[in-house]
């Protein structure tokens, strides 16, 4: 148990998607806030801290890479870090924990953006 003002040991983000996290940990009004508000404001409590982000990075780093990739593709960027530039909050970005935060925040606001777009069609064909 840690002292007081202190927190535990990182996050375990064991699902092997960030969807499967995403649908397995959060609630439905968590997603659609991430969709309104991004992550910066602490509306995943999971990804607030750098050891958080850090952990999530690293665990899902091969599909984060491969969504950008994919967006920078249908975007019609020169290059992943042409893209990367774009995003809210790059401008701070100073160290390489502070790029892991940067895209473990992208790669969570994306995929929110994905279930709710699939809860919307969901929605619309049952109506």
């Amino acid at each position: 148990m840690p002292g007081p003002g202190r927190r535990p040991m990182a996050v375990e983000f064991k699902q092997d998607s960030i969807l499967d996290w995403l649908l397995e940990t959060q609630e439905k009004s968590t997603i659609e806030d991430v969709t309104r508000h991004g992550c910066s404001g602490g509306t995943i409590s999971e990804l607030i801290y750098y050891a958080d982000t850090s952990a999530f990075y690293e665990k899902y780093k091969e599909e984060i890479w491969r969504r950008l990739s994919d967006m920078a593709d249908d975007l019609g960027c020169d290059s992943i870090l042409h893209l990367i530039v774009t995003f809210n909050g790059a401008k701070e970005v100073g160290s390489h924990l502070q790029l892991k935060n940067l895209l473990a925040w992208w790669a969570a606001e994306e995929v929110c953006r994905g279930i709710c777009m699939d809860w919307d069609d969901d929605e619309r064909a049952t109506a």
